[in-house]
């Protein structure tokens, strides 16, 4: 058992890293590493809400592509109390996070504010449209279903 966690952290570790790497060889601009931070508390997010209602979790895996992040992590018997909450974990950590950055640049002023609130309506808007948006309304579609 120990082996196989060991393993898992081993590749969400070594596929983020083959992301970043990827990126920012191809854009090379530091604002990469917090659009990846970004997605990296995006994912730990919906990790630790779904450890905290299933052991059926797998750590978030990384899909290294130029100019765009995949990521995914595995999450089994959830019921759709717990999958609206998880679904919903992942676009609130990474907006907090987000968040977080531009009221930092406000006090270090190490970028422009324009990618920062790109980043934030990115993490908002895409993801309400995405899959965490599909999985929360479809969550809340069954919840009221079953009164």
């Amino acid at each position: 058992m120990l082996k196989t966690k060991n393993k898992n952290l081993f590749y969400s570790i070594a596929s983020f890293a083959a992301l970043a790497a990827i990126n920012y060889t191809v854009i090379h601009n530091p604002l990469v590493f917090l659009f990846l931070t970004v997605l990296l508390t995006h994912e730990l997010g919906h990790y630790f809400f779904a450890k905290k209602y299933t052991d059926q979790v797998s750590l978030p895996i990384f899909i290294p592509i130029p100019f765009f992040a995949i990521a995914f992590t595995k999450v089994k018997g959830l019921t759709n109390f717990a999958k609206k909450r998880v679904s919903l974990a992942g676009p609130l950590v990474g907006s907090l996070t987000a968040i977080l950055f531009i009221l930092a640049n406000t006090i270090f002023r190490f970028t422009s504010y324009i990618p920062l609130f790109v980043l934030l309506f990115g993490e908002i808007i895409f993801n309400w449209l995405g899959t965490d948006g599909s999985k929360y309304r479809s969550a809340s579609r069954s919840m009221s279903c079953t009164y």
